[in-house]
């Protein structure tokens, strides 16, 4: 299979693999990839690549399955479903530091109990932003293991399309009904890296040669407010919102192949529990 064969495969299964999560996602991805330096190779494009410096672009699908909240005038909130969609921009400095930003959409479902009714809202796909970086805090020869560190910050902005009180369907004010949320996290993860390339034939799948696993401890923030008003001109507020709990557990895997590509995914637990599945690409 030629490289741009590879590519091509590689890009189909990461979006038939998305779609099929798409139904069961709030959390910020870690890895994708974990360690600063991959994917290896001479870029698909081949640009210029030096010691110093590189440029990477990726993907990011998020899928959260529950992440308890806090609401200041609510009780029992829950965002039930949330999906970030987006694409990553980043730039690798010495092979040890990568800024990135992101841009994209984010969809979220939440719901809450305000003065006895059970209030259940959704969202539209709105527009998404993140600005982050990731570090290479300590390069382990023996044993073979990385210490990595990453943080960002994101802003979603949505507008609230439906509800219901009670399970029966209400019709919303759309102008004026909307969800601003922000989110910050850091996280520190350990890294190591397997060789497969020699281990079968069927290692050749996709040009994947290493396999890099990895693991660590976050700590995520959540806050923001909701507001939701009927056309009959009542309202629910259930005020401001923030984490419950807010450190977490992470765990993942990069597929790492010589052709400039890697794939990912990921699990996060405890504080939420949500999966990632990501796509990177060294230009």
């Amino acid at each position: 299979m030629t490289k741009s064969a590879k590519i091509l495969l590689a890009i189909i299964i990461f979006i038939g693999m998305s779609a099929a999560l798409i139904h069961i996602s709030f959390a910020g991805t870690v890895g994708n990839t974990a360690t600063v330096e991959d994917p290896k190779g001479a870029g698909v494009f081949s640009l210029k690549k030096t010691r110093n410096f590189a440029i990477k672009t990726g993907a990011d699908m998020e899928f959260v399955l529950d992440r308890d909240i806090k609401a200041s005038a609510a009780a029992d909130s829950e965002i039930t479903s949330a999906q970030w969609y987006m694409g990553k921009i980043s730039c690798v400095l010495f092979n040890r530091v990568e800024p990135y930003v992101k841009f994209g959409m984010a969809h979220m479902k939440v719901k809450w109990n305000e003065d006895g009714k059970n209030v259940k809202v959704e969202s539209n796909n709105g527009f998404a932003w993140s600005l982050g970086g990731k570090v290479l805090v300590w390069d382990f020869e023996r044993p073979n293991l990385r210490l990595v560190a990453d943080g960002f910050y994101r802003v979603a902005e949505l507008d609230m399309q439906k509800g219901s009180q009670d399970g029966a369907i209400v019709e919303m004010d759309r102008g004026g009904s909307a969800f601003f949320m922000r989110e910050w996290q850091i996280s520190l993860i350990a890294a190591t890296d397997i060789d497969v390339s020699t281990m079968s034939s069927g290692s050749d799948f996709l040009g994947v040669t290493r396999i890099v696993p990895y693991a660590g401890v976050k700590y995520s923030d959540i806050s923001g407010r909701l507001r939701t008003i009927w056309t009959s001109g009542n309202y629910n507020n259930p005020g401001q919102i923030r984490s419950d709990r807010k450190f977490g557990l992470v765990a993942g895997c990069d597929f790492v192949g010589p052709n400039s590509v890697s794939l990912n995914l990921e699990g996060r637990f405890i504080d939420e529990t949500a999966i990632t599945a990501g796509l990177q690409v060294l230009l």
